[in-house]
Parts: C-alpha cells; structure tokens; sequence
C-alpha cells in the first residue's frame, strides 16, 4: 500500500485505529522527497505508533454479576483474528515478564460481525468514503470465581497480538457500608467528529482525576450520535479510543439510549453484561444484555432499557424483573434505577414527548409498590433534581426536602429555580436526577409557564413544582461523583471547561429515614454546615457541636478522627474528603475538597 503526498494525518489516524494498516514500513512509502519535512516527521512519529493488524481494540470491563467475585471482558479485532483471550495477573501493577505464567487465563467467546457501517452520510469522515462498511470479530470472556477485594492486572488478545495491561479491583466482601464506595455518573456523550469526542474525553478524564478511587463509571445511555439505519461503528471506535486508558482501569455500566439503538447491535456486540433478563423474559430486549443488575455495598442498581417501550407485555416484564431484583434484595438498603430515556423532565426537547408519558404512566406504579429511591436519567442533556416524587400522585413529597439554597432570583437559563443544594429524603417518594451531559449537545429548560402550557401532552399537574432542587443548563459538559454509603448518598456535580478543568456546580446530599430528612428539629433554625474554608487551611463545621469527628477519603478509609468544630488540613493529602460529624445518635455528613 502506498500513501500520496496528500494525505492529511487525520486520515491515518482514522485508519490506525480501525486497524486497517499494518506495522510493516514496507507498505508506506517513507521516502522524504516525496513529503515536506514536517509531514514526513508526522508519519514516521505514527507508523512507530501503528498497530499490528491483530491487535485487539475497543477494550472495555463490565460489571456482570457479583461485583466481588466476576468481571466481564469485551474487544474487538479485524475480523480476521478468529480467537482470543483474557490473561489475568494477581498483582496490582504487573509488567509483560508478569505475564508469561498468568495466574487465570479465559478463552473467549468469539463471532463475526459483519457489515457493520464504518461511515455513513451522517458523520462523513475527511479521506473515507460514505457508506463504508467494515467486518469484524468480537470477543467477549466473563473472569468468575475471583477474590473479594483484590487488584488484578489483565490483558486481552493473543499470542499475535496483547493489549496494553489493565487493572481492577474486585469488591470487598466485607464491605464497611458506613465507610461507603463512590461511582462516576456521566450520560449522553453523544459525538460523532473529532471536536465532539474531544468534548467527552475531556469530562471523562476530569472525572477520572476528581474521583481516582470510583469502583465504576456509570454511562446513561447514548454514548454517540447516529443510530438506526445511519449508525457508525467509527462513532464506537472513537468513543473507545478517546478514552481508552480510563476503560482498562475502571469497569464500566452502560445503559442502552435511543442513540445507541441500531440494527447492527453495535452497542451489544461491545458490552460483556448480564444477559439473564433476555434468558428469562417473556419479552426479551432487542440488543442482548440491556437489562441486567447488581449489588454493590449498600445499593441495588437496576440498569433498565425503556427503548423497547413498543413492544406488547414489555412494561410487565420489567415490572416482573425489577420485583424479583428486590425480592433477591431486599436486605439492602438503597434502590438506585438507572435508564436513559426521562421519566421526568424540564427540557423543551422531550417533557411533551408522548414515548417519556407512555414511560412514566406504566412505570411509576412500579416504582411506587417497589419504593425506588433514586432515579439516574439520561436523554435531555440538562441539569435537574426532581423531587423526592409521590409516584402514585405525582406530586412533590410532603416536608420531604430541606437546607435548600436559594442563591439566585431563578428563571435564568443557568438556574431557572435559583436553588442549589439541598437533603432530600426519599423514605416516601424517589428522586429523579439528570446531571445534564457529559458531551458537547444540549438542550434547554421551559419555565413554569411553558410547563402549564404543555400540560394536555405531558399530564402533570404542576410540573413545575416537582423541580426541588437546581434546574437548569450551563452550556458546559459535566460529570457527576456520587458517594454512597449505608446512611447517606452524597452527589456532587462537576462542569469542565474547554481546558478540561473542572468546577463544582451543584452539591446534595440523599437520605431515607423516618421525620425530618436532617435529625435537625425544624426548631432549629441553623443548618449544619461543613465546608473546607476560603484559605484551605481547616474545614469548619457549623451549626451542631460535635462529641466526635470522623474524616474519610474518597476511598472510604478512615482518614483520622478528631474533636471539635474546625480540624486542620495541613497534614492530609489533597483530594476529596467525607467528614462525618456525631452528636448524640445523629450523624451529618459533609464532602469537602483539600487542595
């Protein structure tokens, strides 16, 4: 193969990652006089990067199962690689020499995928022709019987071709549910060229530098733009490569969005999940592996995928799945959905939409008779807390929300509430949260009069009403670090500028207990407070003296205990911290960042 003088290094780029080129210098021509000086160091720089034609790629972990004995595994190669496998190391940082006597090695499940569309009309791609289409081979190993609590390295391939060395820590079986865990929530990437992927890998990597120690990321549905007959593998293929260092060392939990749905399956044929919905149903999901559960410390997740909402019986089948997920359950504490397509939302794009109503009126009987806490939305790129809702009513649960900010007038695009903050207990009703996008796509908020107007497509009485918390849309990508434990589930909400740094833009806390959703009396009129001061030099508690204190890293470790309302930061590391202040038998916890 020979390659013009006129090649732009964008077109190899596309072509290395899609494994079309091999590491063979003798099928480019490297002559200098055929390029300027500068192009010719471009590609000399790239073929030395250039993969071999057996080189695995889109690599990603899955949580499928129980979180502290089995990770999933699932690749592709050009499909002329028929076989592969996932080597795994019992060490935390393994090198290749680690490798050669590798302490589990899985056999994957490998099958042709043909056809797929690479480029379409769509997303046009600079040097590739529309409407290319591409073959290949997925490969997907599920790792079973693994120890609680322990750090492997793995890799995937063969004796032709090994990924780079990835690593994952398995859940604790003892786990500490006071101490608690904390997850990534990001939805709605949703790119399909190179400025929109920059904008997601961006927010993808703040998050990874904000939250070092999250046990998954959690994606909401809609990892690329087209779908349906004009889907773009391209689109996939980019996603993973973006982002490829953080997908080898945290596992994933996908969601399936009406963006991902396509003919081709490309979202299933890239996600090793839990299958056992489609296995058991009487109304099986379209794409395999798009419905699926799994427990981690305190919580229960149900990944749900409403895109399949047409279908006869389909809505009994997941209101039969769901009570069996809980009856198997129903020791643990939280009950966290999580599904891309709104059950409610403020956008303009989608409260009147007639699939969201047909969602809302079959779904929240459910939610109500199985009492679901916390709802994680996807679909509107906007920002909004809801509730807790009264699903039976539709309504705003009664006293069920307090220590809400109101900072700005409201009606304003960034914060049409102006409310920020806040404790909302779900005991009597479940919150419903969409932390915006984590892409560059958005969508805007309708005011209360826009909702009132709307109302003979939507049916809510007083919308508008529901919007507890903060509302509204900032124009920037974000991401969302949600720390659970056994008494609260803390979310702080991250925007990410155009350098890829992040700011805080809205923090709440969740509870579930009987009466006031704080142990504060409503006497009381000083809320407890706890921040890390403007000179980062203490973090001060206000409102309650407290007997104790006790600070815990991001991780859950303890971090030290101590006495009084201002404790010094001088001797601790910087990152995020949750400090837990104890009087009496209650507790009030905070989350502050140590610089």
């Amino acid at each position: 193969m020979k390659i013009s003088n006129t090649i732009k290094s964008g077109v190899v780029v596309a072509f290395l990652s899609a494994g079309m080129l091999s590491a063979s210098a003798q099928e480019i021509s490297l002559n200098q006089d055929n390029y300027t000086v500068p192009s010719w160091t471009r590609l000399t720089r790239l073929m030395a990067e250039m993969q071999s034609a057996s080189q695995p790629y889109s690599i990603n972990m899955t949580l499928n199962g129980d979180p502290t004995t089995r990770m999933a595994f699932a690749w592709f190669t050009n499909s002329s690689v028929k076989t592969g496998k996932v080597q795994i190391v019992l060490k935390a940082d393994a090198s290749v020499e680690d490798f050669s006597k590798p302490d589990i090695t899985i056999d994957a499940v490998s099958a042709d995928v043909k056809d797929l569309n690479y480029v379409t009309g769509k997303n046009g791609v600079e040097g590739i022709e529309a409407n290319t289409k591409r073959s290949y081979t997925s490969h997907k190993a599920l790792a079973k019987d693994l120890k609680p609590g322990t750090t492997y390295s793995f890799r995937v391939g063969n004796e032709e071709g090994w990924s780079e060395i990835g690593h994952f820590t398995t859940a604790a079986e003892s786990y500490d549910k006071k101490e608690g865990f904390s997850f990534i929530y990001i939805t709605d990437t949703q790119a399909q060229n190179d400025g929109m992927f920059d904008v997601s890998q961006k927010t993808a990597h703040a998050a990874q530098k904000m939250v070092p120690d999250a046990k998954f990321v959690l994606v909401n549905g809609d990892l690329v733009e087209t779908s349906g007959a004009n889907n773009s593998e391209w689109e996939y293929e980019q996603w993973f490569s973006t982002m490829q260092d953080i997908w080898m060392n945290y596992p994933l939990v996908v969601a399936q969005g009406n963006h991902d749905t396509s003919s081709n399956s490309n979202f299933a044929w890239h996600f090793n999940t839990d299958n056992t919905f489609n296995t058991t149903s009487a109304v099986p999901t379209t794409m395999e592996g798009t419905v699926y559960s799994f427990v981690q410390g305190d919580a229960l997740f149900m990944v749900i995928n409403y895109e399949d909402y047409k279908k006869e019986g389909y809505f009994d089948a997941l209101a039969d799945w769901m009570r069996k997920q809980v009856e198997e359950h129903k020791d643990v504490k939280w009950r966290i959905a999580t599904f891309h397509k709104n059950m409610f939302t403020g956008s303009q794009s989608h409260q009147s939409d007639s699939d969201g109503r047909l969602v809302r009126e079959n779904m929240l009987p459910v939610f109500n008779e199985l009492h679901i806490d916390v709802a994680l939305q996807g679909h509107d790129h906007i920002y909004e807390v809801i509730g807790p809702v009264n699903n039976l009513t539709k309504t705003l649960v009664d006293g069920a929300v307090e220590e809400v900010e109101t900072v700005v007038p409201g009606g304003v695009r960034e914060n049409m509430t102006g409310k920020q903050g806040g404790v909302f207990n779900v005991n009597k009703g479940t919150l419903y949260f969409l932390n915006n996008s984590a892409g560059k796509k958005k969508y805007e908020p309708r005011d209360e009069q826009a909702m009132i107007d709307a109302y003979s497509a939507h049916g809510v009485d007083n919308y508008w009403g529901l919007f507890s918390g903060k509302f509204g849309q900032t124009g920037e990508p974000t991401f969302s670090d949600v720390t659970v434990t056994a008494d609260t589930i803390f979310v702080s909400t991250y925007t990410v500028n155009d350098a890829g740094s992040a700011t805080l833009f809205d923090s709440f806390k969740i509870i579930k207990e009987e009466g006031s959703s704080t142990g504060v009396s409503k006497a009381e009129t000083s809320p407890v407070r706890i921040y890390n001061d403007s000179d980062n030099k203490q973090i001060v508690i206000k409102g309650v003296e407290p007997e104790s204190v006790e600070v815990y890293s991001s991780n859950g470790a303890l971090a030290g205990r101590y006495i009084g309302t201002t404790i010094a930061t001088n001797a601790m590391g910087s990152g995020l911290y949750i400090v837990k202040a104890i009087r009496g038998n209650k507790s009030y916890y905070g989350k502050v960042i140590v610089e």
